[in-house]
């Protein structure tokens, strides 16, 4: 009876540091990378090259960036990417940098098949869930408030680090950047050489991911949407800017790179 006892508190123990571990790292743990998964990371190791940064980007008064995002900071995704991550096209990476202030990686690059995640509040600084409300989305200015110390204050940004997370049986889905994976991960990753374990280890975190994330009518669209922003605390005029944002049904109208602008197309 004794010895029964003992493996239950062993397996109930073992179930919980798997509960613990959350859905992606579950995910690696059951993941045998294929061939062509293999070859890819192989390619991609074998070109990699250090960046480094040669001074701070600022080209006033608009696109001014004198650090790094830190609500990245604790994201096992900046273990190796750039943050902010997205820099291949010139057309969106600014649009789609935005995003990462309020939205996790996983949300967008995490999405297996037939498995029912839910979408919550996260604090990436230590991983707790908190409460929807109205606030953590852009707040309404009234026209006629004539109060400019309470319009900028209305203006200024939210706390970056609260993003929607995907959560599957209460737990988070996302791999925190402290987690002895995270630290295995990276201690592969700075060897000197092309190892086959690092080859190996980044097949291995890629597998589960999508390298492009869903496109933008996925969450700004009225019906169907990926993200419940109800649920999530918007209130109908939150969800109704975000469901008919205009740089989105730009982007669904020129998706090609080199497609011809004219300013009186942004106006239909």
């Amino acid at each position: 009876m004794y010895s029964r006892a003992l493996v239950f508190m062993i397996l109930s123990s073992f179930s919980a540091l798997l509960a613990a571990e959350g859905l992606y790292l579950q995910t690696l743990k059951q993941t045998e990378p294929t061939e062509e998964q293999l070859q890819k990371s192989l390619k991609t190791v074998d070109e990699y090259k250090k960046i480094e940064r040669r001074g701070e980007l600022e080209v006033p008064p608009f696109h001014k960036r004198t650090a790094e995002d830190d609500s990245l900071g604790n994201s096992f995704c900046t273990t190796c990417h750039l943050s902010p991550p997205h820099t291949k096209s010139v057309r969106s990476r600014t649009f789609m940098n935005m995003h990462t202030q309020y939205i996790a990686c996983e949300t967008c690059h995490f999405r297996p098949e037939n498995v029912p995640l839910n979408y919550q509040w996260q604090d990436t600084r230590d991983g707790s869930v908190v409460a929807a409300s109205t606030g953590l989305f852009r707040q309404t200015i009234k026209l006629d408030k004539k109060d400019k110390a309470a319009i900028l204050a209305a203006e200024k940004p939210k706390n970056t680090f609260l993003k929607i997370t995907p959560y599957y049986q209460q737990q988070a889905v996302n791999l925190r950047k402290d987690s002895e994976f995270s630290k295995q991960t990276k201690a592969i990753w700075q060897q000197a050489k092309k190892t086959p374990e690092k080859v190996e280890r980044r097949a291995l975190i890629h597998a589960p991911l999508t390298e492009k994330g869903p496109n933008c009518q996925a969450c700004h669209i009225d019906k169907e949407a990926l993200l419940d922003l109800a649920i999530l605390g918007a209130d109908k005029y939150q969800a109704a800017k975000i469901q008919n944002n205009i740089v989105t049904q730009f982007f669904g109208r020129y998706k090609e790179e080199d497609q011809k602008i004219r300013i009186i197309d942004l106006l239909k």
